[in-house]
């Protein structure tokens, strides 16, 4: 799956990368994938429970060195 934007968030910390996916998520049509990179140990638990929360799917997450990647589908609806 091939995202429609990467955001980057290796050096912030929570809750920044959750706010910068929301941020990144607003400006994409429901449906989109946005590639999240971390390096912040919360994100494992922190991405899950905001998308849960927010009606986004992760569609896959890889972990590598301590970097996380997180591919987020925007919820198909607009109503959250």
């Amino acid at each position: 799956m091939k995202p429609n934007m990467i955001v980057d968030t290796r050096g912030l910390f929570c809750p920044m990368p959750v706010i910068k996916t929301s941020e990144a998520l607003k400006k994409l049509d429901p449906g989109s994938v946005v590639e999240v990179i971390s390096d912040d140990p919360a994100i494992e638990l922190d991405m899950p429970a905001w998308c849960d929360s927010q009606g986004h799917i992760i569609k896959s997450v890889t972990k590598v060195s301590g970097v996380v990647k997180f591919l987020v589908q925007k919820r198909e609806e607009s109503s959250k």
